[in-house]
């Protein structure tokens, strides 16, 4: 394959993966029964638009070595460290290798930015809970803040903190109150923190890119989908939804931290109340169509040899 030909065909791939595929996935109802496997679908979008427009970049790049995509990116390397980087290259060599090394430099200091600022909200907010909070004698492992709102949520990090309201204390029973716990502890279990670190203000600097609008929203309903089923396997999925209803006309949480009654509530309460709200087939094929989707631009370039 002419790699003019896949350079264009891996513009083209990522394109659609941070436009028409994004917007697909975050209508696509099947999610639900496989949050997970979705959560890894996102994922593999980002990484895989990232590497279908670098790979774009190099194409047009290495074409004039007229030996492949694998052997012209090692001729390239050996040039940049010649002593003659530029040597040979034309205007659109030149623009192509400056489009795709600027978007791998750019991508690394703009999400080293994010993770870092995400951090040191989390930190500070632990911070602040050791003066604000103190420790709850009847749920132990929680923080108990003096709050009339209901206020449930977990700060990650690597001393991941649980904070109630007397609030929530008040509004909740105690086995409902139980379920939120172990709903948060689901997050600290499942590393969710991690997954949303570098998530987290995407939207405010690529607004424009319907991917960066819809996956920190999209991830934190489903990272709250198996919070919410992690919360199930011990207690009641009914008492987990009545506690959730009881909290979203008046929950709120800090931007850094996880929420019970975060994110889509109305639609987490109907999948808590369907007998069929998980699927293994689904989780499945919701994971094949991950790897796919991050396999396909390195199909594109394994054709230019």
């Amino acid at each position: 394959m002419n790699l003019f030909v896949a350079a264009g065909l891996l513009a083209v791939l990522s394109v659609v993966m941070l436009g028409p595929f994004s917007k697909w996935l975050s209508q696509a109802a099947w999610v639900s029964q496989a949050p997970r496997a979705a959560v890894l679908c996102w994922q593999c979008i980002g990484l895989g638009a990232i590497a279908a427009g670098m790979g774009a970049g190099f194409s047009v790049a290495v074409e004039r070595y007229r030996v492949g995509f694998a052997s012209g990116t090692r001729e390239l390397v050996g040039s940049l460290f010649s002593g003659h980087p530029l040597q040979g290259l034309g205007l659109y060599d030149a623009l192509a290798l400056t489009l795709a090394a600027d978007l791998g430099i750019v991508l690394v200091v703009i999400f080293s930015a994010l993770v870092t600022r995400t951090v040191r909200s989390r930190a500070r907010h632990r911070r602040l809970l050791d003066l604000v909070g103190h420790r709850s004698a009847a749920y132990p492992g929680t923080d108990l803040i003096s709050d009339t709102r209901t206020v449930a949520y977990c700060v990650p990090g690597v001393r991941p903190r649980i904070v109630l309201s007397e609030g929530t204390l008040r509004l909740l029973g105690p086995t409902e109150i139980a379920a939120v716990i172990e709903h948060e502890r689901g997050h600290i279990h499942e590393r969710h923190g991690l997954v949303m670190l570098p998530m987290v203000g995407l939207k405010n600097l690529f607004r424009w890119i319907p991917y960066a609008r819809l996956v920190q929203r999209e991830i934190a309903t489903l990272l709250e989908m198996s919070a919410d089923d992690y919360s199930a396997r011990r207690y009641d999925a009914l008492t987990l939804a009545g506690a959730l209803v009881d909290m979203a006309a008046s929950g709120c949480a800090p931007r850094c931290a996880l929420s019970a009654a975060g994110s889509d509530v109305t639609r987490r309460v109907s999948r808590l109340l369907s007998s069929s709200r998980n699927s293994k087939k689904t989780a499945v094929t919701s994971g094949l169509l991950a790897g796919a989707v991050l396999t396909l631009p390195l199909a594109v370039v394994a054709l230019c040899g």
